[in-house]
């Protein structure tokens, strides 16, 4: 894991997506897809944000991280602001995933969605969330509020690569950089040349494919799915005894 290229946005990007998508988006949604669980998160503030988790970070961050591969490659423009564009994924995958952390905590407690008062001021029937609720929802909207600065730096970069990135190829100008082709020259239907083999690989006593710390993340992922799920169980059993 040290020696992974964090600081290229492509790798972190998908990495961050995986995470939120696969770990907290998967978790949350087997949570939702339990029909007993299912009745404390219904149509509160739970939903919206495993969606958050699913499609707005996971989905919205791979697709990222593949427009940051894509421009010099596809449009042939050098990237602009490299440094903001190293910390962009961590920017928008880190405030959005506060953002859903949060708003699950804030669902657990009953916070509703579809509504723009979580008090339902001047409702003939009120409810009083405890107070922890309101800073749950503070604190995930202070994640959002980072997260519309990652996204704000993500076009800032990529738009501004496509207008204004060096040409990595001259005949790549404005029209180029929005899908028009480059000169024919640029393309060939000859066959490239085979790459010479690599040497063998040494085994040691294996033929399997060794990828270090690929167990102890997946056994984060279960021990983190056995424990959350438990705790919904917790939460039900608090306002559904059984007798």
């Amino acid at each position: 894991m040290s020696k992974a290229p964090w600081e290229n946005p492509v790798f972190s990007g998908m990495f961050i997506s995986l995470v939120t998508f696969g770990f907290i988006g998967g978790i949350t949604g087997v949570v939702m897809g339990t029909e007993q669980i299912n009745l404390i998160i219904h149509n509160t503030i739970y939903v919206p944000a495993h969606f958050h988790a699913t499609v707005v970070t996971g989905t919205t961050l791979a697709f990222m991280a593949v427009t940051y591969f894509l421009i010099p490659v596809l449009f042939r423009r050098q990237m602009i602001l490299p440094g903001l564009a190293k910390i962009q994924p961590y920017l928008f995958g880190g405030g959005m995933t506060i953002l859903i952390l949060f708003m699950l905590g804030a669902g657990t407690m009953g916070v509703s969605r579809r509504h723009w008062d979580m008090d339902f001021t001047g409702a003939a029937l009120g409810f009083d969330y405890p107070g922890i609720a309101y800073t749950l929802m503070a604190i995930g909207a202070f994640g959002g509020v980072i997260g519309v600065v990652g996204g704000a730096a993500f076009l800032l970069v990529t738009v501004g690569s496509l207008i204004f990135g060096k040409k990595l190829e001259p005949s790549a100008g404005l029209l180029q950089s929005f899908g028009v082709p480059l000169a024919a020259s640029c393309y060939s239907s000859d066959r490239p040349e085979t790459l010479p083999m690599a040497p063998p690989v040494e085994h040691h006593d294996t033929s399997s494919f060794e990828a270090p710390g690929t167990f102890v993340l997946a056994m984060l992922l279960l021990v983190s799915f056995v424990v959350y799920y438990f705790i919904n169980w917790k939460y039900l059993a608090s306002v559904w005894p059984l007798s």
